[in-house]
């Protein structure tokens, strides 16, 4: 049964949420269905990268207030959907869910999913009031880890089956390209010094500053070190978090060996990943985790805290561990990435642990509920035009 399908993010830029919509998307139009990856775009530039099924951009003003900004793409979201048909439709965040939510309550679809990546303590009640309408208003629900799973059932009585994550084994791999040649000059990184790299930017979650602090204490033990902080686009505002962070790596005099890219094209990612002797991946909160299994398939070690969702899906050997409760343990886990028998063994562990996530296996698990939800009810907005592409 071929299944007309409406993926739906809330942005074009590589986010978690946004890189595992587009590979679930690509991977079910791999598997012979007419996906679309939807999603506003407030820069005209489309997304992140081409994916290889249709997608749909839908223009989007841009907008600094942040409960104004997510009524905003809401509406836009929503408007943009009409006149489209699909079997299913299914939302990856709080913003493309109520949207789904409010065609559902208009009446203009019957149903949809949603896959809860993971929640955020918001102050704000709007922005909490919208977060919780968009997981509970939806008529299937998946959560891409165990933890997620766990709390959604004891908080709110919802049941919300795990899906997974994946990697692109053909895109991240040891295999150095022309990009890695060029990196260093290209992002202004020394030639001469061992990478520490993390990914998501300077923010709380990411545990930024925790990580500043490890690279310090570790850089007066091994000189040859500089620390790279790679992406950072989010539609929240870190800006206390991240003058912490400036006023700490001011104080350390540090700055020289620290660079902050801010987004980088995703075609530099696996070039970053394999230029870096070691990902650190501190974070207090994820849904899964997906830089840990980009990083190992590219033959990189990672380290991850010793806390779920990463002791869901690592086992003791696959990464090296830190404890959340105990900052100096990251240091301890950052040096002993750097030894050489930690260098050469991921070499060789790391795409084989990596190989245990695919996204086609992902692209599976979510096929029952699709056909559940396409032989119940037609998701689709009636008695108008029909298009699934741009």
């Amino acid at each position: 049964m071929i299944l007309s399908i409406g993926i739906l993010t809330h942005s074009t830029n590589p986010r978690g949420g946004v890189v595992h919509g587009m590979a679930l998307a690509e991977a079910l139009h791999d598997a012979g269905h007419d996906v679309t990856l939807i999603a506003p775009d407030d820069t005209g530039k489309g997304f992140f990268h081409t994916p290889r099924c249709a997608t749909l951009c839908i223009p989007a003003a841009p907008e600094r207030d942040l409960p104004t900004l997510v009524e905003r793409r809401i509406g836009e979201v929503k408007e943009a959907l009409r006149g489209r048909s699909f079997d299913v439709l299914h939302a990856q965040d709080p913003i493309s869910s109520n949207a789904l939510a409010d065609l559902q309550a208009e009446g203009q679809i019957t149903a949809f999913a949603r896959t809860v990546h993971h929640l955020d303590n918001f102050t704000n009640p709007l922005l909490a009031a919208r977060q919780e309408r968009g997981f509970t208003a939806a008529t299937h629900l998946l959560t891409v880890s165990a933890v997620w799973e766990k709390h959604l059932y004891e908080q709110y009585g919802l049941n919300a089956p795990v899906v997974g994550n994946g990697v692109d084994s053909v895109r991240f791999t040891s295999l150095p390209t022309g990009q890695d040649a060029t990196l260093r000059a290209r992002y202004h990184l020394p030639s001469g010094k061992r990478l520490i790299l993390a990914v998501g930017g300077v923010e709380p979650r990411k545990n930024t500053v925790q990580l500043l602090d490890a690279f310090i204490g570790l850089r007066q033990q091994c000189a040859d070190l500089h620390l790279v902080v790679v992406g950072g686009a989010s539609l929240l505002d870190h800006s206390s978090y991240r003058t912490l962070f400036d006023t700490r790596l001011k104080e350390s005099g540090e700055s020289a060996h620290i660079t902050l890219t801010g987004p980088v094209a995703e075609d530099d990612m696996p070039a970053f990943y394999r230029q870096a002797a070691v990902l650190a991946y501190p974070s207090s909160t994820e849904g899964f985790g997906l830089c840990p299994l980009e990083a190992l398939a590219c033959g990189t070690p990672v380290i991850v805290p010793d806390m779920p969702p990463f002791t869901e899906h690592f086992v003791r050997d696959d990464v090296l561990w830190c404890h959340s409760g105990h900052p100096d343990t990251l240091l301890l886990g950052l040096r002993d990435a750097l030894t050489p028998q930690n260098q050469e063994g991921f070499r060789v562990k790391g795409p084989a642990t990596a190989s245990r996530f695919t996204w086609q296996a992902v692209a599976a698990r979510h096929l029952p509920v699709y056909r559940h939800l396409a032989d119940s009810s037609h998701a689709s907005v009636p008695n108008q035009e029909v298009s699934n592409h741009a």
